[in-house]
């Protein structure tokens, strides 16, 4: 059977049987003067040709058959849309010829297939000027050679697949991911997730899934929202299934915060929010959310509820201080005028400490200034100096914490104003010396006045300075206090504690 076509110059033609069924495609097959091609004739092609023409022709799928050692082609309709404004110009040119951009790229392929070999390229980028302009397409390509009669290569079959818009696609949909990616980490959050109640799996992002200790690749395509439980702290497990079971019974958002912990040990607290979807039936069938990384946060507040607490105690404290100085300074004065002096000198050494260790109960606690034994002395007892040299300090640079500090101020206070009132520092020339040193776990301190008014012994009573003195280092620091009454000058020596010390 042969099927009418018009020729090239306007002569009606009947089609060759193998080209019956190639539409307009096999109409310019048929129209072409082959007889100036490597082919030739149609009226002289062989079986084999006809033959893969016809399966071409008759095929869905984008085919073209390159021809010969030169690559004549032959296409049908599907590659014809590939080629562009090209077709119908290449059918029956040289191939190297028709894609001149991509000679060496087809030359590779002829040489490949007239050796009997195969290829397949999956998304193989070639720039084409299919349209008269430089093109980045980008194809999945296989070629198999085609053997004549006797069983010798005479051409290459191409099944060429365009993958130029899956490609874009998923580079359009991999820069929306990163720039989700980047939206969410600005944001702090963790990653994304989706669970389907069905089944029971959990479809995440990459973040979510390594946050949660579970392989990437395989929460991309759902796991069992076991594995992501078997991550969250022990503790807490139980109270987050309690919570996401009720939630989803009653239809309401999942909102709740909880404790990671991660197999090097460490632990992260998270924020979980997610969205339930419901069926035609109003049934929930999925929740979907998202996680926020809340460590800082948590560790944040908990500091501000510790050091709520430490100045709560704090004010306690120094209102206990205050009341008993009050108390026994009532019971040692004579008159209102020396009880208000005593006080406000008492009041000003509290004072002076409270500076010092100010940073150490307002500040962050892990970003706490620590006040050493140096910086103390030479706050509380610089008011009572004539001469800066008059006291020498040889003390290591220990930190002194905030209890420590509060007791010792008023110790050292007490003992200043004994000593402008009857030791070395009521003369010019008097010195005092204040020696600090570790004494196996305690620390020793040792107050030396020297060059004062002679001393013959102890006062024949202990005054309040020396109970209030006795009272800080025993009872506040569990620590030991001994005056040793020189002729030279006082000698105090305490001994603390260094549990206390830092305290």
């Amino acid at each position: 059977m042969r099927e009418t076509a018009q020729t090239g110059d306007g002569v009606m033609s009947e089609l060759p049987a193998f080209l019956s069924r190639g539409g307009e495609i096999a109409r310019i097959i048929a129209a072409h003067r082959w007889d100036t091609t490597p082919v030739g004739a149609i009226e002289t092609w062989p079986p084999c040709l006809c033959s893969m023409i016809s399966f071409m022709l008759s095929s869905n799928l984008p085919i073209t058959l390159l021809w010969g050692e030169d690559g004549v082609m032959f296409y049908n309709a599907g590659y014809a849309e590939i080629a562009g404004r090209r077709h119908p110009s290449i059918m029956g040119s040289k191939v190297l010829e028709g894609w001149p951009e991509v000679a060496s790229f087809n030359r590779h392929v002829l040489e490949s297939g007239f050796r009997g070999e195969s290829l397949a390229f999956e998304d193989q980028h070639l720039v084409l000027m299919r349209n008269g302009v430089a093109e980045d397409v980008w194809l999945d390509l296989d070629y198999s050679p085609v053997f004549d009669e006797a069983g010798k290569p005479a051409g290459v079959l191409a099944i060429v697949h365009e993958t130029t818009r899956r490609h874009f696609a998923e580079a359009e949909a991999e820069q929306n991911r990163e720039r989700l990616s980047h939206a969410l980490n600005a944001a702090g959050v963790i990653g994304i997730w989706d669970w389907h109640l069905e089944t029971g799996n959990m479809f995440t992002d990459e973040r979510f899934a390594e946050f949660y200790s579970v392989n990437a690749e395989r929460a991309r395509h759902g796991v069992p929202r076991s594995e992501f439980m078997a991550a969250i702290h022990p503790a807490d497990r139980d109270d987050v299934e309690a919570h996401v079971e009720a939630a989803v019974a009653d239809g309401v958002d999942i909102a709740l915060e909880h404790r990671l912990l991660h197999a090097d040990g460490s632990i992260r607290w998270v924020m979980v929010r997610g969205t339930g979807f419901r069926d035609a039936s109003g049934r929930v069938v999925r929740v979907s959310g998202a996680a926020v990384d809340v460590t800082d946060r948590r560790v944040s507040d908990e500091k501000r509820r510790l050091l709520v607490r430490e100045l709560h105690h704090r004010i306690k404290n120094t209102f206990a201080i205050i009341g008993g100085m009050v108390t026994m300074t009532a019971r040692s004065v004579h008159s209102v005028d020396e009880m208000a002096n005593v006080l406000r000198g008492r009041l000003v050494a509290l004072a002076a400490a409270h500076q010092l260790i100010r940073p150490a109960i307002t500040a962050e606690l892990d970003e706490v200034e620590q006040t050493t034994f140096v910086d103390l002395f030479q706050a509380i007892l610089a008011p009572h100096l004539v001469r800066s040299d008059q006291l020498v300090i040889e003390a290591p640079e220990i930190e002194v914490g905030v209890v420590a500090a509060t007791s010792l101020a008023l110790v050292l206070h007490e003992l200043a104003t004994n000593s402008t009132k009857y030791g070395s520092l009521s003369v010019a020339d008097g010195t005092l010396t204040i020696r600090g040193r570790q004494a196996g776990t305690s620390l020793r301190l040792d107050w030396i006045e020297a060059g004062g008014p002679p001393i013959s012994g102890p006062p024949p009573h202990q005054g309040f300075g020396s109970r209030l003195a006795s009272m800080s280092i025993a009872g506040q620091l569990g620590g030991e206090i001994e005056f040793h009454w020189q002729e030279s000058g006082l000698h105090v020596v305490m001994l603390i504690p260094m549990e206390r010390v830092i305290r």
